[in-house]
């Protein structure tokens, strides 16, 4: 079954069932809770009684009420039911159900797969939880475009976090690269998206900080999955658990792994790093949620650079320069700490550790995703990176 980013939810409407499609609540950290700054507005979708429209790219986790020819949602946290609304209404012939009586129409009754993907749902013992894990593999089309048939060899293996939605980015800038005809050589790549299933509370807050990084954002007692400091345990997952089971299904190399991560997974791809996770020798920290918490995380990195890695290792970082200086602290203290970071890393040379960053001008922590995943996957694996 292929791995499914999306979720529609039947309501009533004006012609028949409509449902609007928007972004999850996971696109936003905890942080963005105090504020709600630099949600971009989301792509939408229309469902008839007969099944979905395919224009679903997010995942839906609310309730969405019709009322006659008007649609409200209702959100948790900081995206106005407004501006979803105005959205949805600028699609043209997104809320014309009537378009769903031509005959040349026929419903798929299934949301918008990623192609050459399938998932699986995980009982984990280190996490304590249930996990959704997707997995794309390269794409054979495009692999026949260049001649390349038959059984491919053991190919590198690249694991995403946040993958609902981050795993349909990295693979479809994956899969491009295979066809460059200028800049040709990039490998075709395995790529395993972590996430949680649609119908249980989103836990990345918990599994992806480690209390010497992050701490508590708002005051009182939290939800589990929103308590911080189960990095140690969702590394064990991806070594002793997700990463035996990987390998032995799929056509994947023995070779070290990489893991992208953006944001919260930014801050677990570096606690992976400083762990020195035998799983691992390439790193994409992507506006890494990096906290002034007293513990000396930077002073860590330093000795770390002074003595052996575990592999050798390639890393690439990002950050929006309106992140670092945008008005917003939380963000500006990341800024902070990630220039600590990268500072280190340019003072301390480690003969295993190759490195590029780049702070990314005009971008926020949200407009710098897509740039960023890109220039890393062509930094870690591809034969060259863009300029300029």
């Amino acid at each position: 079954m292929p791995f499914e980013v999306v979720e529609e939810r039947d309501v009533p409407g004006p012609y028949g069932h409509a449902g609007v499609v928007v972004p999850d609540d996971r696109l936003g950290e905890q942080f963005l809770e105090t504020g709600g700054h630099e949600l971009s507005l989301p792509a939408c979708g229309y469902r008839t009684e007969d099944g979905p429209d395919p224009l679903r790219p997010w995942q839906a986790d609310r309730q969405i009420v019709g009322d006659d020819r008007k649609t409200t949602m209702q959100r948790r946290h900081f995206l106005s039911g407004a501006a979803t609304l105005a959205a949805a209404t600028s699609i043209p012939g997104a809320l014309d159900a009537r378009a769903a009586d031509a005959p040349n129409v026929t419903a798929s009754n299934a949301p918008w797969p990623l192609r050459g993907s399938e998932s699986f749902v995980i009982d984990s013992e280190a996490v304590g939880d249930r996990l959704a894990v997707g997995v794309s593999e390269p794409d054979a089309q495009m692999l026949e475009l260049l001649g390349r048939t038959g059984e491919l060899p053991p190919l590198d293996l690249v694991y995403v976090l946040d993958g609902s939605w981050a795993l349909a980015i990295a693979a479809f800038i994956a899969r491009l690269q295979l066809v460059d005809l200028v800049k040709p050589g990039f490998p075709p790549l395995v790529m395993v998206g972590v996430d949680y299933p649609e119908d249980q509370p989103n836990a990345r807050t918990r599994d992806y900080t480690h209390t010497d990084l992050a701490t508590p954002l708002q005051p009182g007692e939290l939800p589990p999955e929103q308590t911080i400091g189960g990095a140690d345990n969702f590394l064990r997952f991806l070594e002793e658990e997700l990463d035996p089971l990987i390998r032995a299904r799929y056509n994947v190399s023995d070779r070290p792994a990489g893991i992208l991560g953006d944001s919260y997974g930014g801050t677990f791809t570096f606690h992976a790093f400083r762990r020195q996770s035998k799983l691992f020798d390439k790193y994409f920290l992507g506006s890494p949620g990096l906290f002034t918490t007293g513990v000396d995380y930077i002073g860590e990195v330093r000795k770390l650079l002074e003595g052996d890695l575990v592999h050798d290792t390639k890393m690439y970082l990002s950050f929006g320069a309106m992140e670092a200086n945008g008005g917003v602290s939380i963000y500006e203290d990341m800024g902070r700490n990630y220039n600590s970071l990268v500072s280190v890393l340019n003072s301390m040379p480690n003969d295993q550790l190759t490195f590029a960053s780049k702070m990314y001008p005009g971008h926020t922590h949200t407009t710098i995703l897509a740039p960023a995943i890109n220039d890393a996957l062509l930094y870690l694996y591809g034969p060259h990176l863009p300029r300029g």
